[in-house]
């Protein structure tokens, strides 16, 4: 399974927190690709820092959603096969007068711990995406933090 998580959805006043955040998502998305079972074969999760789009609407902008493509229709006269794009996504929305104050490690931190409880949905929805296993994942999801030297849900 690939992994995405990104923090491109900034504003003036959060493109600062964005560009020190976006090498060590990178890291944590790298190491945490691999097979989880189930039918999900990427993972978007997108860090969302405009807090002028939280205002408007108080929930994160995307809610976990699952998207199956199965339209097995054919290209350029090749046999029928089913797409191979089964792609989850969600946001998560930092508390913005937080998440401003903070730099440095307390900066990282705070992200990656927020990033680690929203993997929860994953657990709630574990039954819609087959046999994936979102034990495992949370699991590696907290040594990968470990490894970039954070300590997350404990």
């Amino acid at each position: 399974m690939k992994i995405s998580i990104n923090a491109n959805m900034v504003d003036i006043h959060t493109q600062p927190i964005s560009v020190e955040l976006i090498p060590i998502f990178k890291k944590l998305s790298d190491s945490l690709e691999g097979e989880y079972g189930g039918d999900m074969e990427n993972l978007l999760i997108d860090f969302e820092l405009i807090e002028s789009i939280a205002k408007e609407n108080g929930q994160p902008l995307h809610a976990f959603r699952f998207q199956k493509r199965v339209s097995g229709r054919s290209h350029f006269g090749l046999p029928s096969r089913p797409d191979m794009y089964n792609v989850g996504h969600f946001s998560v929305r930092p508390d913005f007068p937080k998440i401003v104050s903070l730099k440095g490690k307390a900066l990282i931190h705070y992200s990656l711990s927020l990033l680690f409880d929203s993997t929860s949905v994953l657990l709630s929805n574990q039954k819609r995406l087959g046999a994936f296993d979102a034990v495992s994942f949370r699991s590696k999801f907290q040594e990968a933090c470990e490894v970039l030297g954070h300590a997350v849900g404990r």
